[in-house]
């Protein structure tokens, strides 16, 4: 590649890319991906509320476990 900069020819077709179109496309309006956010905030703050509780458990002496089922996490405290 040669660069001639007195006669300002500057060969830039290696830096310049050519454009192509995304090989995804997308259809779903943005909005629709509102549930789903939605979802993941509300099972995180679900788990977060069962980690606490086995943390309780565990600070009283107890032995915490967690299993998570259809109807959501269950966390069960023995007490040793």
């Amino acid at each position: 590649m040669e660069v001639d900069l007195e006669g300002g020819d500057v060969n830039t077709s290696m830096a310049l890319g050519v454009y192509e179109r995304p090989a995804l496309l997308w259809d779903a309006d943005p909005a629709q991906r509102s549930p789903i956010v939605w979802w993941v905030v509300f099972v995180g703050f679900a788990y977060t509320l069962a980690l606490a509780y086995a943390w309780y458990c565990r600070a009283t002496g107890g032995n915490a476990d967690i299993s998570l089922t259809w109807k959501g996490f269950k966390v069960e405290c023995k007490s040793s």
